[in-house]
């Protein structure tokens, strides 16, 4: 800054003396504030002199940094109370317990309530994008292949997606005469700056656009695949060049822009590791600063925004709207809850239960992990990739095991009317209410106003996860996996019961509104103290009028919002994260303690060490959210209270003790009767006769199947005459997970076994195991609906052409093993008789 622009602005500052990092601080201020008036006023701010133009400017930065110097000010406060608060709920947490809980344990378990939180603020924002749903599953003008690829794999519709985008741009204003389109975007827009204004109100610092924004998931891959040159070259067509001026007026040439699209392509490549120094502290900085950050890119229009993102982007316009959305609601849920700077209150959080804990110790550890690997999946440090390649690899890999294993994980799933029961018992909620609202789900105006009210169902934001551990990802492999999921209607049960179960908890608590905090007996105050609902949120609460529907009264997020009561907002948005958590507690769905688990301590995707844990964790979510979930609550909930249900309401510690074992054994004999039926099942669809129950060894592998024991049952019940002839598939899987055992297939099975029978003269039946191995990966055979055709029509025959026998000896193995026939003979086109289920009473 020259001489007299120092002197200038010292007196635009009243006089007073400044250092240099401030003039530097005031030189880019200025800068940016002389290319922002010149935005709002392009002729007439050329019109000015320079003179002119350096002392308004200046004045304006000033403004703004005493603005800036008394918003930070304010953020401090309100920091400090928040920090405070969360300290608080730390310790409410520790009394919240039947048995000692550590300070660190109470600060994961206020973690978890914070993730539940933040889930509750995404689902209300999605509940208002009803028409955007609609506009991006609006199937007209699509040919019968676009149509069928739509239903089953999720495709866009190109002419509705190119004209929602062009709406937003325009802020909605009909110029492409797609009514749908219009009040999609219309939907998005008004959903987001409500967000936005959420923010901004919890000491966010997040300006409105003057056109439509939509975010750009960035596939970091690709970026990297093009040079700065390339990426600036087929980028600057594209830009408004209205939004890039220099701090006269007049707009950037080619090659100024082209230099600052350069820039951007390092950072996007590098994840913006290039802005940091080396050695330098990389703390998050202050989360309410999130989005504060001037835009880089400015498309021109709607077109433009396709253009770049068919060339760079990841995933559809409804991925990219999904992910906007998710990243808004996790910093709204973070500031609301730990206050401008949530590192800094969990540091401190996380330092004083080190102290008192002990670092290292198992005191200091909630389910094997520690707080932070807590924080960093609630942060979301565990999904942001250390290295874009390899995550997107190890992702690719899960998603062909989920494809080609879980087409008949709807079977298994009969299981949840176990854990359904046990949740209902615990939570007083009326059985036979459930099974009225599961019939209601036959109701798509039902179930569109659960929706409207924040009730969201999993599949919509494709995070169906309550096997693979993972969000279902956007790309081809992701795509092929998740319309396993749907085409073996696992989404519509598990999103059915849960919608069932919410409306169920929503009904039975509307009857307590109106109903004092004091007069609530103890064991609902329990439930709500638990999952961070105080006396001060039941206050508002309890002042709702339930909102009615179908001769039914639920407690909803607006019948509390409508009291108009300071604080109802975050009243609401906790009831509706305590309901989607009890919903996952009766559908059983990873909870924080499981992913910490499954990740390896919160480690990110993309590391050698994080993505090694998530292939071999893969499908053992379900097991072990079991345990964290359902035998947690069991141990931690105390006996006696006031309204406990049967089971705990024990007076004395002997009660307690046995009311927990009978408890448990209920659970498990539950769902091992459950897991009965699903062996069976399978073994029909299997074309086999019924097992015998006689045997101790099958109601050993119900057991198994029921998922009550969790991970540990799951594995020493495993039947080890399943796969014969895949033994290194078998064995690898076990240990290293479904991807580590396809590998083991490969490579000891397939390779190694062969190559030893042959130099030993024998005979290798590659060909059988090739194909065995090939079946095994193949996305789609595994259907429930499919696999019995598919086996008795083409693999069966193809193996015993390959391994001639084959057939005789895979009937002498069931027959063997289990006393078993088949009603449905191997390699037959149709079976000749029914099932014998005289086999199953040993007959």
């Amino acid at each position: 800054m020259h001489a007299d622009c120092i002197k200038k602005v010292m007196a635009a500052a009243g006089g007073r003396k400044l250092s240099d990092a401030k003039i530097k601080a005031i030189d880019d201020a200025i800068s940016g504030k002389m290319r922002e008036l010149a935005r709002v006023d392009p002729d007439g701010w050329r019109a000015k002199s320079a003179d002119q133009r350096i002392t308004e400017a200046a004045k304006a930065a000033m403004d703004d940094l005493d603005a800036a110097a008394k918003r930070k000010e304010m953020l401090a406060g309100v920091q400090v109370l928040k920090s405070a608060e969360a300290a608080r709920r730390v310790d409410d947490m520790r009394g919240a317990a039947a048995t000692k809980v550590t300070r660190s344990q109470a600060l994961a378990r206020d973690i978890e309530n914070s993730n539940n939180y933040v889930h509750a603020v995404h689902d209300d924002a999605v509940s208002s994008l009803g028409d955007m749903l609609d506009a991006a599953s609006s199937k007209d003008g699509t040919g019968v292949l676009r149509n069928l690829g739509m239903r089953i794999f999720d495709l866009e519709n190109p002419q509705m997606t190119a004209d929602v985008v062009r709406e937003v741009f325009k802020n909605a204003d009909g110029s492409t005469g797609n009514a749908v389109a219009k009040a999609g975007a219309r939907a998005w827009l008004d959903t987001i700056e409500r967000l936005r204004v959420r923010f901004n109100a919890a000491g966010g610092d997040v300006g409105r656009l003057d056109y439509g924004y939509i975010g750009q998931a960035v596939d970091q891959v690709r970026v990297q695949a093009t040079t700065p040159d390339d990426f600036a070259g087929k980028v600057l067509p594209l830009l408004d060049r209205r939004r890039y001026l220099n701090e006269d007026g007049s707009m950037m040439n080619d090659a100024q822009v082209r230099e600052i699209l350069r820039a951007a392509h390092e950072t996007l490549a590098s994840d913006g590791m290039n802005k940091t120094e080396p050695g330098q502290f990389k703390g998050a900085g202050a989360r309410a600063n999130r989005g504060s950050e001037s835009r880089v890119l400015h498309f021109k229009d709607g077109d433009a925004w396709i253009d770049y993102m068919r060339e760079f982007g990841e995933g559809s316009l409804y991925d990219s709207m999904m992910g906007h959305i998710g990243a808004m609601a996790r910093n709204i849920g973070l500031v609301e809850r730990y206050g401008p700077n949530p590192e800094q209150t969990f540091r401190v959080l996380s330092d004083i239960a080190e102290r008192e804990d002990g670092r290292g110790t198992m005191k200091n550890r909630a389910l094997g992990n520690t707080p932070q690997a807590y924080w960093d999946i609630l942060s979301g440090k565990t999904s942001s990739p250390e290295n874009a390649r390899l995550a997107a690899i190890g992702q690719g890999v899960r998603n062909v095991q989920t494809a080609a294993k879980l087409g008949s994980a709807i079977i298994s799933s009969l299981t949840d009317i176990g854990t359904i029961a046990a949740t209902l018992h615990y939570d007083r909620l009326p059985y036979f209410q459930m099974l009225k609202n599961i019939g209601k789900n036959l109701d798509a105006d039902h179930r569109e106003f659960l929706q409207a009210h924040g009730v969201i169902a999993e599949s919509l934001t494709s995070t169906l996860n309550r096997w693979t551990g993972d969000h279902l990802t956007n790309n081809l492999t992701g795509r092929v996996a998740s319309s396993v999921m749907k085409l073996s209607f696992m989404n519509a049960w598990t999103d059915g019961l849960r919608r069932a179960f919410s409306a169920t908890m929503m009904q039975g608590f509307a009857k307590k509104v109106g109903t004092g905090w004091q007069q609530l007996d103890e064991w609902d105050r329990f439930m709500m103290a638990r999952k961070g609902i105080t006396e001060d949120d039941w206050n508002i609460i309890a002042k709702a009028k339930p909102t009615e529907r179908g001769g039914d009264a639920y407690l909803t997020r607006d019948a509390i919002m409508a009291t108009g009561e300071d604080g109802a907002q975050q009243a609401a948005t906790k009831w509706m994260a305590f309901v989607s958590d009890e919903a996952q507690f009766a559908i059983v769905n990873p909870d924080m303690a499981t992913r910490a688990i499954v990740t390896g301590g919160g480690m990110p995707t993309g590391t050698v060490r994080g993505e090694a844990m998530r292939s071999f964790m893969q499908f053992k979510s379900f097991p072990t959210a079991m345990v964290t979930r359902h035998w947690r609550r069991l141990f931690d909930t105390p006996q006696g209270l006031e309204g406990a249900p049967a089971g705990f309401g024990a007076q004395t510690a002997a009660g307690a003790a046995i009311n927990r074992t009978a408890v448990f054994a209920g659970l498990n004999v539950s769902l091992m009767l459950l897991g009965a039926i699903v062996l069976q099942e399978k073994a029909i669809l299997q074309g086999k006769d019924p097992y015998d129950m006689t045997e101790p060894k099958f109601w050993a592998r119900a057991l198994g199947q029921g998922g009550g024991l969790g991970y540990v049952g799951d594995f020493i019940t495993k039947d080890p005459t399943e796969q014969r002839g895949s033994n290194f598939e078998q064995a690898g899987g076990t240990v290293l997970g479904p991807a580590g055992g396809a590998v083991a297939g490969l490579a000891g099975d397939l390779v190694l076994t062969n190559l030893w029978e042959a130099a030993k003269g024998k005979d290798t039946h590659f060909g059988a195991e090739a194909l065995r191995w090939l079946n095994s990966q193949a996305p789609g055979v595994s259907l429930w609906q499919v696999r019995g055709a598919w086996d008795h029509w083409f693999l069966h025959n193809m193996q015993e052409n390959l391994n001639p026998g084959y057939l005789s000896r895979m009937r002498n193995r069931a027959m063997q093993d289990w006393g078993q026939d088949y009603w449905w003979q191997p390699g037959e086109f149709a079976p000749e008789r029914a099932p014998d289920f005289s086999n199953v009473t040993g007959d």
